[in-house]
């Protein structure tokens, strides 16, 4: 098919609403009374000679429509579900060649998301660490060690200690990004309250120690996944070594997540606090607590907190270690010695259920009746339910992206007759425009993973090195979109509007996105 483009005049605009009306007229048309027990299911057909060019082939610029779509709307109106929905029906529209057909479909594509095991895990799993989080900060442990650190031992006595002790708890849940991002913020709200850091500087260092730090970490859920792509290539003969090999030879290279980590410290004794200029002076009042009065009355709210609890820091620190020591020892057990070797992504699973149940017994012992313990679960799954729907969705406009082909549309599109020393950086600029589309670095790695690695291996281009720049964009994208669900979890974690996160957070993402391009010009240069 020609490019839709060119056959799109100012006399076929001045019909526009004629052809739209015939497809409706036609539709209505052709849904003719049927038995009742018949259902009919056959596509729509049009015959207006200029209806047909409402309809792609998967191969044009239109696959983009449903992502670009969903990313546009989600900045104008900054309504995430209807934006994100709104992807995902004009995806199966397109898909279904069929306007009612499509509508329908895209309900279809919702309820397909729970056909995947792995995707309704990753639902479960969010949902135990809310109630895991939200335990922990209603035993009174989170409070117990908020004031050791800051009101006993005076750890934290000035805004760069509060920045830099909560970016460093995000380490304790490495092997898994979205529970990293909900822990920074819980530990960080009071603490950013105390000294008057907003909200959306929190969620910035909330996300820095999600996808960034996941994907660098060789032994987490990330990795593990691609590692599994990079053994497909080995069992298909492309690749000749053990795929963990390509995975710490790449580590080096993911300057993106090197640098973003980096930043945080250094942004920590930085004066700005991200309050945007671009907001309203309303939104920066309700995304950062900055009156004398609110920050006395939460200090005392932690210190009264801190005292009434007789279970103390253990309360904080007995489910991450649980969580983590269950991760281990399922992956060793499951490996058969060999940690990487064992079923990784159901141990993470499965840890949530065991942190659960092991803080359960603990509390009990610890005279917390079952009821209140349960309760506590059940409020903190309240406060994830709405990631876990935007999440949904997420997945749902993933796989409707998958579909169409939007990846390699853009992968092709992009990447077409390039010199060698341009093939790195371009490889970081497609998989920024499919993370960003898509808002998922683990869908990016998917979809580029089994194109990228034959390419360096036909170019003679250092497979980890352009294994690099694919984890590079893909994160990149997964931190910045604004129809990610790191930039929905991390802006939940902290208390703060998702487009207020989006917006203030961008500039510096882009900075560090400028100055991995110009890394991987370099690194293209010298191959």
């Amino acid at each position: 098919m020609k490019n839709l483009s060119s056959k799109i005049n100012n006399e076929w605009l001045r019909d526009n609403l004629e052809v739209i009306s015939f497809i409706m007229a036609e539709s209505f048309k052709q849904r003719l009374p049927v038995e009742r027990h018949q259902l009919i299911t056959q596509p729509l057909i049009i015959k207006h000679p200029l209806a047909i060019e409402l309809y792609p082939t998967m191969n044009t610029w239109l696959t983009i429509l449903p992502p670009c779509l969903a990313i546009l709307l989600a900045i104008t109106t900054r309504q995430v579900y209807v934006a994100i929905f709104a992807g995902i029906m004009t995806g199966s529209i397109l898909l279904s060649q069929n306007i009612l057909l499509g509508v329908a479909n895209s309900f279809n594509a919702i309820a397909d998301t729970f056909q995947s095991s792995s995707s309704v895990k990753s639902l479960i799993f969010i949902l135990m660490i809310g109630a895991i989080i939200n335990v922990m900060r209603q035993s009174g442990g989170i409070d117990a060690l908020i004031y050791q650190i800051s009101h006993k031992r005076h750890l934290v006595n000035s805004k760069p200690r509060a920045q830099l002790i909560t970016f460093a708890f995000g380490f304790l849940m490495c092997l898994e990004g979205v529970g990293s991002m909900m822990l920074v913020g819980l530990i960080g709200r009071p603490l950013f309250n105390k000294f008057s850091i907003s909200r959306e500087k929190l969620a910035f260092v909330a996300n820095s120690t999600g996808a960034p730090l996941a994907w660098l970490m060789p032994f987490s859920g990330a990795s593990v996944f691609l590692i599994s792509l990079i053994g497909a290539q080995v069992e298909n003969g492309t690749l000749t070594d053990k795929p963990i090999t390509y995975v710490f030879a790449a580590l080096p290279y993911q300057v993106y997540c090197i640098a973003i980590l980096a930043l945080v410290p250094i942004l920590a004794y930085k004066k700005s606090d991200f309050t945007a200029t671009e907001l309203s002076d309303a939104k920066k009042t309700d995304s950062a607590p900055n009156s004398q009065s609110d920050n006395q009355s939460v200090s005392q709210s932690i210190v009264q907190s801190a005292h009434q609890s007789n279970i103390g820091i253990g309360a904080m620190l007995l489910p991450i270690i649980i969580l983590l020591g269950s991760i281990f020892v399922i992956s060793f057990t499951t490996g058969k010695g060999n940690i990487l070797a064992g079923d990784i992504s159901s141990a993470i699973y499965w840890s949530g259920f065991i942190s659960l149940i092991g803080t359960g017994i603990y509390f009990r012992l610890c005279q917390v009746k079952m009821e209140q313990y349960i309760q506590w679960c059940i409020q903190g799954m309240k406060h994830t339910l709405p990631a876990v729907i935007i999440l949904v969705l997420a997945f749902s406009l993933s796989n409707i992206t998958g579909q169409l082909g939007t990846g390699k549309y853009i992968a092709g599109f992009v990447s077409s007759e390039l010199p060698l020393w341009l093939v790195p950086a371009s490889i970081f600029v497609i998989c920024i425009l499919i993370s960003f589309s898509t808002g998922s670095s683990g869908a990016t790695v998917s979809i580029m993973t089994p194109i990228i690695i034959p390419l360096a291996v036909g170019v003679d281009l250092s497979v980890p090195i352009a294994l690099a720049a694919v984890i590079s964009g893909a994160v990149f994208g997964d931190q910045s979109s604004p129809i990610s669900d790191s930039v929905i979890v991390a802006s939940t974690a902290a208390d703060c509007p998702p487009e207020n996160h989006f917006v203030t957070q961008l500039p510096y993402t882009l900075a560090v996105a400028l100055l991995s391009l110009v890394f991987y010009l370099v690194v293209g240069f010298n191959t």
